[in-house]
Parts: structure tokens; sequence; C-alpha cells
């Protein structure tokens, strides 16, 4: 018995061992190769989920990149603006998407269960590795072990992670909004599953290490909101949100677009823009920016 449990914890040892440093390998390998580099001119990014992913087009909007991505939560965020400001010193603005959504608990499952661990492995610091071990260990194993795999592949293909594998502008041309809207007993609550009022604990504070880096590289940070529909169900959090943000960020500048005009065809769906809205909405902002 007991030769028996010395192999099995030489065998865990060894395996552990041999995962662990492929993985720094590998690590190092796609860090050191992945290239985020952005035009000359480009000096704004946006950041965020599919919000801000569905609204700011980017080849309407001067000097400015859209790099958000549907899913993405601040976590993420976090490891993404790392790499773009490493290699894009020109970068003097970011705008980050902030509402009431992406400020409550519901967020903080996007960390572990969300299919981006294996993109982003490589540029996780030991803090990240901590949080996600820790707060669920099986997917966590899982999910870099995929990593890795998507690792070696890279580098055995010598296809590295790019400016345009982080995110972009998304749209649809379409709205199914009246299809929401047209029923008899339209309950937003049962469109949407914001039914949980208490605020993130793990990702919220990815959004406050995307303010610090910021700051600390000399980079203005502005929070937006993406325009959505009256009847969106984030509305209802109006009073916490607003309450978050002034005892948090009082300092940030905001750009408040909830209420930006918008006719129903102009959105996909409740809390997104189609191309039409989108290409609105673009047009005003580039005037804005001027």
């Amino acid at each position: 018995m007991k030769q028996f449990l010395k192999n099995t914890i030489r065998f865990l040892v060894v395996l552990y061992g041999s995962i662990l440093v492929l993985m720094v390998f590998s690590n190092y390998v796609i860090n050191a190769n992945a290239d985020f580099k952005l035009q000359p001119n480009i000096n704004k990014v946006v950041l965020g989920n599919s919000h801000p992913a569905g609204t700011f087009n980017d080849s309407l909007i001067s000097n400015l990149k859209n790099l958000a991505d549907p899913g993405d939560c601040y976590f993420y965020g976090y490891q993404k603006l790392k790499e773009i400001i490493k290699q894009n010193s020109q970068i003097d603005t970011v705008f980050i998407e902030f509402n009431p959504k992406t400020i409550l608990l519901w967020e903080d499952t996007k960390l572990w269960k969300k299919h981006q661990i294996p993109n982003y492995l490589a540029f996780f610091e030991i803090a990240d590795h901590y949080l996600l071990a820790t707060n669920n260990g099986l997917s966590y194993q899982q999910e870099v072990a995929k990593g890795i795999l998507k690792n070696v592949k890279r580098i055995l293909k010598n296809r590295y992670l790019t400016i345009d594998s982080l995110g972009g502008f998304r749209h649809v041309d379409s709205s199914r909004l009246a299809a929401i809207l047209d029923t008899v007993s339209y309950d937003p609550q049962k469109q949407y599953s914001l039914n949980e009022n208490r605020l993130s604990k793990y990702d919220i504070t990815y959004l406050n290490k995307m303010v610090t880096f910021c700051k600390n590289n000399n980079i203005q940070v502005i929070f937006v909101r993406s325009p959505y529909h009256v009847m969106f169900d984030g509305h209802r959090y109006e009073n916490i949100f607003q309450a978050y943000k002034k005892e948090h960020f009082p300092n940030i500048p905001f750009l408040d677009f909830q209420d930006f005009p918008m006719d129903d065809s102009e959105f996909k769906d409740l809390e997104h823009l189609n191309l039409k809205g989108a290409r609105k909405f673009s047009l005003w902002f580039e005037k804005l920016s001027k």
C-alpha cells in the first residue's frame, strides 16, 4: 500500500510538473511572438463586451480601433489591455464599456466558464491563475490543458496571436426587436436573466486594475455606456449602478449614451444595435471626437 501511494505521488508530481513546464515554455513563446501592433494613427481603443462590439463601427471613426469582444468581462479586458499598451505607445485614450450589467455578480461566471482561458493563457499573472484555480479548479485544469494544446499548435504552425483575434466591430443587418416586443405578455425579466442584483465580487476588481494600469501609463480612461432600448431590463439596476459609480469612480469621465435617439429598426435586440444603428451612432461619434 505504501509503495502504491509513493508511486501515485511520484506519478502526479511528474505529470503536473511536466504540465507546468510545458505551460510556462509555451506561454513564453506565445507572449514573445504575439503581434498586437496597431496602425500608427490609432491612438484610441474601445474595450468591453457585445455592447460596444456592435456599436462602434471603427471604419467610420478616425484614429479608433474597436477591440471589444462579445462575452468579454473585465478580467479578459485587463489581459487584452496590458498587451495592447505594451506594443502601442501611441495610445492615449481607452474607452471602457460600463453599464449596470457589467458590475453584477453574474459577470463573475465568465471568468472560468468562457472559452477565453485558452486564448489568454499566455498573458495571465500569478494572481489570475490563483483566482481561476481556487474558484473552479476542475474547469481551470481542463481549460489550461486546452490552452497548452492551443499554444503548441500555434507554435508548430508559426501562427501566433494577432490584434485581429482580440475582438472588433461585430454587427448584424437585421432586427428582431419587433418579435421580442410583439407579445401579449411581454416581460423583460423573461427575456433576460438579470435577476441577481448583487455586485460582482471578482470581475469588478479587474475594472479597477484596468483604470490603474492606464493611469500608471498616462492614458486617459473614459467610461462609455452604449445605447440600449428603453425596454431593456438593465434599467432596473440603475440605482445600484449609479451608487457604485459615485462611490468608486467619481472622477472617471463617463459618456452615457443609454438614451441616444434610436429608432426600433436600428436595434438588433433590446441591448444591441444593428448595422444601421451602429452606422448612425458611429457617424455621430466621429463628429463628437473631432
